[in-house]
């Protein structure tokens, strides 16, 4: 799957999902789910995408030599287009997936969230990711573990090691952050109403 682009993996997706819900609206003509369901989890994957955008956008400033080195994206005119694409891609999956999530949680309640309810749940992984990617990057930054620095020093520029560990940390910390903020959406959602039975 890895060797099929980026935009044919989206189009496979899309294509199924539209073909999902052509079988929803023929076995469910009046109460079709499905078109909702996959908006919100579209809408959702954009605005990871859109996070994930600006944040490359900063961090590759911040050091170029850990998207060289790291996420292969070469040096020269389009580097900052194929960084947008990196944080596209990755902002895209991990707002889909969150999301994904959420909505799975909200179908156990007797008393679903709305779909506009739900989509205010965004703001936990990307609040969350936004606080521990600035801690674990002042960490990585200020105390560059011999065990991360030792595997960069090789291939990077003395000047650049400690940007790069700064970067490293930075998004290792949105990794986690929005894992803490799944957690947060989710016992939100649980906490808001009584749920169906097994």
């Amino acid at each position: 799957m890895q060797s099929i682009p980026y935009q044919y993996r989206l189009l496979i997706l899309f294509s199924l999902m539209g073909l999902v819900v052509v079988v929803d609206y023929w076995r469910n003509p009046t109460k079709p789910t499905k078109l909702q369901e996959y908006s919100f989890l579209i809408v959702s994957g954009l605005i990871g995408a859109g996070f994930g955008i600006v944040n490359d956008q900063i961090t590759c400033t911040l050091s170029p030599a850990y998207f060289y080195y790291f996420k292969n994206v070469p040096y020269g005119s389009s580097f900052r287009w194929e960084v947008s694409e990196v944080g596209f891609q990755a902002g895209f999956f991990a707002g889909f997936l969150s999301y994904g999530i959420f909505l799975l949680v909200n179908q156990r309640r007797k008393l679903p969230l709305s779909y506009r309810q739900l989509l205010k749940m965004a703001r936990y992984p990307i609040i969350w990711a936004i606080l521990v990617a600035q801690i674990a990057g002042f960490i990585f930054y200020y105390f560059q573990f011999p065990f991360f620095a030792d595997q960069i020093t090789p291939v990077v520029q003395p000047p650049e090691v400690s940007r790069f560990m700064l970067v490293w940390g930075i998004h290792i910390g949105l990794y986690i952050g929005a894992m803490l903020g799944i957690v947060h959406g989710i016992a939100n959602i649980r906490r808001r109403g009584p749920y169906l039975s097994l």
